[in-house]
């Protein structure tokens, strides 16, 4: 029952009726929804909470990317920003630890996965309606972008409410349902391989009515990830070619435009290295970024943006959350033999698609938004569930401290490639 109002919360977060349908305008859904979940959760997140503490070594690096956050503005003197903060993330932080601690079986996380493919595909059928009539649902216009002012070239960009008012993240969210919906036909299920028979081209109509550059790079990271996780010889770097190609003939009218807009991202990028050097322990404060930056702008990348505003103290936690969980799953993808087929699929989609999103996260800056913790927590829940149902679970979990010194170093070494790859994006833009 708890995860039955997990998948309601999850709807809530991310078709936002309450935004747009009249009869529910105004309404308070997504604070309801929590109340709920915890009321109806609490005997079975008191019993794994403790569990799952000393297994899941996610759980205790998402508390410190929390209080790191607020420390960035306690180092400031800002008390009353850090208390704030640390309620407005500590939001996100729940909903992640709620994903994987109610998520107890296989058939409990395909039911999250079902909840956010749905929303997935309210959101195609949004974004086509914009491309095609003008608006969406609840009247909403895409948005208009001037490309380039001189040639008068202009973009209209399919976007949806809340978290999704950004095309970008529209389009990095959508990406994530293709592998999603692929997994859904290794299922008995008639209804549901025909309803992901529907899903994906509608979901992959709707990511090209974006017209998100990012949403295309995020694309081609999931396809490839997909690829690499499913297929072996020749036939791998056939599909990889055919990938290529395609996604350069369907890049949108904005994939193609002037390079201005590439060059100041750049710029921004290289400023908030900048931020870094100046304040490397705990940074500039969460959320001054944009308070700091030329022309008051964030920095268009995740990575850049944590490391600039919460220093090395945010920066670390914030990179073995991913690290931790990317690892874990290749180590249980790579014990595909003593795996059901099922399950192994499964755990494909969760992989091509987080990692389809952290591409995408690589142009926006997404750090502290609901959505990437939801896929974060859907990858972790499903490699738990997974390894210890097959007995697997020591063999996946069993070598944390050895991951977190890797992570440790990775972590460090990652911010070395950062700089290297804006010092190339400047050259080049």
């Amino acid at each position: 029952m708890a995860v039955f109002f997990l998948a309601a919360y999850l709807i809530s977060i991310l078709v936002r009726p309450m935004d747009w349908w009249e009869p529910l305008l105004g309404y308070e859904l997504v604070t309801v929804g929590a109340v709920l979940i915890l009321l109806v959760g609490f005997p079975q997140l008191l019993a794994r909470f403790p569990v799952l503490w000393k297994r899941v070594p996610q759980l205790k690096v998402a508390i410190g990317f929390l209080l790191a956050i607020s420390v960035s503005l306690v180092a400031r003197a800002w008390f009353g920003g850090a208390l704030d903060v640390f309620v407005i993330f500590g939001k996100v932080i729940i909903f992640y630890f709620l994903i994987i601690l109610l998520v107890k079986t296989v058939d409990d996380l395909n039911l999250l996965i079902w909840a956010f493919l749905v929303c997935a595909l309210w959101l195609a059928v949004h974004a086509i309606m914009q491309h095609h009539l003008g608006y969406g649902f609840g009247g909403q216009e895409p948005l208009f972008r001037r490309i380039d002012p001189t040639k008068g070239t202009n973009v209209y960009q399919a976007m949806a409410y809340g978290t999704f008012s950004d095309p970008n993240d529209l389009s990095a969210a959508l990406v994530v349902a293709i592998p999603l919906f692929i997994t859904q036909f290794y299922r008995k299920n008639f209804l549901l391989k025909a309803a992901s028979f529907i899903g994906i081209p509608l979901v992959a109509y709707g990511i090209y009515c974006t017209n998100s550059r990012g949403g295309v790079v995020a694309f081609g990271g999931m396809l490839l990830t997909f690829i690499m996780a499913r297929l072996k010889g020749v036939s791998r770097y056939l599909v990889i070619i055919l990938a290529v190609v395609g996604v350069t003939v369907a890049a949108p009218s904005r994939f193609v435009s002037s390079s201005t807009e590439g060059h100041d991202r750049a710029i921004l990028w290289g400023q908030g290295l900048d931020m870094f050097k100046g304040n490397p322990i705990f940074g500039i404060g969460s959320g001054n970024f944009a308070n700091t930056s030329e022309g008051h702008n964030v920095a268009h990348n995740s990575y850049v943006h944590t490391l600039a505003e919460t220093g090395l103290l945010g920066y670390i936690p914030f990179f073995l959350i991913i690290y931790l969980t990317i690892v874990q799953l290749r180590r249980l993808l790579a014990l595909k033999n003593l795996i059901p087929k099922s399950d192994f699929v499964l755990l494909t989609g969760l992989y091509a698609g987080l990692t389809g999103y952290l591409t995408g996260v690589y142009f926006i800056s997404r750090q502290y938004q609901h959505i990437l913790y939801v896929f974060l927590g859907l990858a972790a829940a499903g490699v738990y569930v997974v390894s210890e149902r097959n007995g697997l679970r020591d063999r996946i979990f069993g070598s944390t401290q050895n991951n977190l010194r890797v992570g440790l170093m990775y972590s460090l070494g990652s911010i070395v490639v950062i700089w290297i790859l804006i010092r190339l994006a400047n050259l080049v833009s």
